[in-house]
């Protein structure tokens, strides 16, 4: 079963686009938080992360999720097992 990955972004932000191209191109599907107008999604990434910068990219769910901030390849392939 595939692990729910889930993207906090802002519509300016080329290292968001730079992940959501990376995860459609591995046909990865995704929920897309655009922090920019959320502001309680907002508030969750900076919980979660400790920092405002996007995007922020969790693939799985509770304490075994990973979590991706930035565009890094690498670690996207590793997460999500590609």
């Amino acid at each position: 079963m595939a692990k729910p990955v889930a993207i906090y972004t802002t519509p300016t932000c080329g290292f968001c686009k730079l992940t959501k191209e990376f995860l459609r191109k591995h046909k990865v599907s995704f929920t897309e938080y655009d922090v920019s107008v959320d502001t309680a999604k907002a508030q969750e990434m900076v919980e979660k992360s400790g920092q405002m910068g996007v995007p922020v990219t969790v693939v799985g769910e509770g304490a075994k999720a990973t979590l991706i901030v930035g565009f890094d390849e690498g670690k996207l392939t590793e997460a999500l097992g590609l």
